[in-house]
């Protein structure tokens, strides 16, 4: 699905329509799931790309969250 496509011109409002129906706490899992699916019907290899980009941006935050370093060392591991 490209971004000019009359596929991404159904996907999108329906995507938007139902992110503001849900309730908040569940709103970034809906839009984590709208993108692994609209990745992964350009091309399924990218669900791999897109696993592991987010597990490591989850785990670095969550990292960063706990560490009780000073902001400095904190914004080194946010380039890491």
């Amino acid at each position: 699905m490209l971004f000019n496509s009359i596929n991404f011109l159904v996907f999108f409002p329906i995507v938007v329509l139902i992110y503001f129906m849900i309730p908040r706490k569940l709103r970034y899992i809906w839009l984590l799931t709208a993108s692994y699916y609209f990745y992964m019907s350009w091309n399924p290899k990218y669900a791999i790309l897109i696993a592991v980009s987010t597990a490591i941006t989850y785990g670095t935050g969550r990292f960063i969250g706990y560490s009780k370093k000073e902001q400095i060392k904190k914004c080194g591991y946010l380039f890491v």
